[in-house]
């Protein structure tokens, strides 16, 4: 699982899964210009970091996010409307965005941590959840470039609303996207996403599990199969 840290000064840090591509997927996809490996850990500017979180949400299923909180800040109305995730007030994030209706939700409890002068709190992020029977996925978003800001994301559905596209057998909850091209694709659940499904279940009376996924939603790429165009990526 990423981990990101928010210091009350400077840039944010993270540390995310060793994989390869993972540069160009913070400059291609999390559009920061020039992201900074130091050992095992990024830097990278304090602006991104929105954006980073809703494109690791999609990546991982989830992200730990760490904050430094000043004592001597007071929770205010912008907090509770708050739409990312950047907070530095008395209630130590508890509230934070609890009136928005964003692209993400906290999961589980909060964790504390007594620095002093500031307090260090932690929070797991995943998608937002939804209620609602799920649907088959019919294309909504074919040809949209996939976005991970706010605005980016204007009229968007929750990828929840959807099944999975890749074994169709849970709810989706995040949006696959080709690195390649950029589109999305598909709603898929995190196991699919992350490539951990193995397959029907044989003491169901399905087919025996396999280590090779449906990706036949990859042709909601607009450019697959284009033999002009690079292969879509997974």
């Amino acid at each position: 699982m990423p981990r990101v840290w928010l210091p009350l000064d400077g840039q944010v840090v993270a540390k995310i899964p060793p994989l390869k591509g993972n540069y160009r997927w913070l400059h291609r996809t999390v559009r920061i210009r020039s992201p900074h490996l130091d050992g095992d850990r990024w830097h990278l500017p304090r602006n991104c970091l929105n954006r980073l979180v809703m494109a690791a949400v999609d990546r991982y299923g989830y992200i730990v996010v760490w904050r430094d909180m000043s004592r001597l800040s007071r929770c205010t109305r912008a907090c509770l409307e708050a739409t990312g995730v950047e907070c530095d007030c008395s209630c130590l994030g508890a509230y934070h965005g609890e009136d928005s209706v964003g692209w993400f939700e906290r999961v589980g409890d909060m964790m504390v941590a007594d620095r002093g002068e500031f307090t260090r709190t932690a929070m797991v992020y995943g998608t937002r959840g939804n209620e609602v029977d799920p649907v088959i996925y019919r294309g909504e978003l074919r040809g949209r470039i996939y976005r991970v800001d706010r605005a980016g994301r204007k009229g968007w559905p929750f990828a929840s609303q959807f099944m999975c596209a890749g074994c169709m057998s849970v709810r989706a909850r995040v949006w696959d996207h080709c690195h390649t091209h950029g589109f999305v694709r598909a709603p898929l659940c995190n196991t699919c996403n992350t490539r951990h499904w193995g397959g029907w279940q044989p003491q169901h009376g399905r087919a025996i599990p396999s280590r090779n996924l449906d990706t036949s939603y990859y042709r909601c790429c607009p450019h697959y199969g284009d033999e002009w165009q690079a292969p879509c990526s997974a």
